[in-house]
């Protein structure tokens, strides 16, 4: 059941660096990021509500997952964001897929989440079907090395990446410490304290760039909708399953916003790259049975 969670909380934020991307032209990260994030809180508020009828008992651990996800993602997400207005989405989007490897390596030293055999093998497929992805036909084996260096927006994905790899370990120590158990609870207090961090540094420079978001109150709108599901199905998944499983079938969504990115903002490569999207669908299924 955790595999349903994880792929459906990929596939609501593969359009994400669409959306993102689209407002952009006229905003910077900082404001998107924000705007995004706080226009998801009262439907995620709603989820919470619904879903965890009596506020649980919680403890200083809580408090410290929570308050690691909001400011590590805050980090993440700005520097996603910042990456995507300098590079297209299918271009920078994909590198988030290396993740997985830091989240399966730190979550078995500090969660004792061995992954299986298989699991491993899952991983790795995944892993080349990225590697695949960014192999330009003709250019060496070790082109797509070379790319990482010249590509702009490069580092900043490769740190949101390195980032979003820590940021479930917080947010599983937050959820195993909520009695009874509510994945949702702790989904709504990480994303109202990442609104928070980010409120005084969007009012004090960026009141002009607010308004300038109402030319895509469309992309806004969706992107919100997305940013107050997909943290429920999220924080589910790894209520259920184990870190680096849940957040590799996280990363199904780099495949997916490449398709997105080819179909709405004609973006080019898709054909070269729907292969080596399809090895890491083969590793996502080894993962999930």
């Amino acid at each position: 059941m955790w595999a349903v969670f994880a792929l459906g909380a990929a596939l609501l934020t593969s359009f994400n660096p669409i959306l993102y991307k689209r407002m952009l032209k006229s905003a910077n990260a900082t404001v998107v990021v924000w705007s995004v994030t706080l226009l998801s809180l009262p439907l995620l508020g709603l989820f919470t509500l619904a879903l965890t009828p009596t506020l649980p008992s919680l403890d200083r651990l809580f408090a410290l997952g929570v308050l690691g996800s909001a400011v590590l993602n805050v980090a993440a997400h700005l520097a996603s964001a910042q990456s995507l207005k300098l590079a297209d989405a299918s271009l920078v989007t994909p590198l988030l897929i290396f993740s997985p490897v830091f989240t399966v390596l730190v979550s078995a030293i500090f969660l004792g989440e061995i992954p299986s055999v298989r699991g491993l093998l899952g991983v790795g497929l995944v892993l080349i079907g990225a590697y695949w992805l960014n192999h330009e036909p003709g250019r060496g084996w070790l082109t797509p090395f070379k790319a990482l260096a010249l590509k702009p927006g490069v580092a900043l994905v490769l740190l949101a990446g390195l980032l979003w790899a820590i940021t479930p370990l917080f947010e599983k120590t937050a959820i195993q410490h909520t009695r009874p158990e509510s994945p949702q609870f702790a989904a709504f207090v990480a994303t109202a304290l990442l609104v928070l961090l980010l409120t005084p540094a969007v009012l004090a420079r960026n009141r002009p760039a607010i308004g300038q978001l109402s030319l895509h109150r469309r992309e806004l709108l969706l992107a919100g909708l997305i940013a107050s599901v997909a943290p429920v199905l999220g924080y589910t998944a790894f209520s259920l399953g184990f870190v680096g499983y849940v957040t590799t079938l996280f990363r199904l969504s780099t495949m997916m916003t490449v398709i997105w990115g080819s179909l709405f903002l004609k973006e080019p490569g898709l054909t070269q790259r729907l292969p080596s999207s399809l090895v890491m669908v083969a590793g996502a299924i080894l993962i999930a049975i």
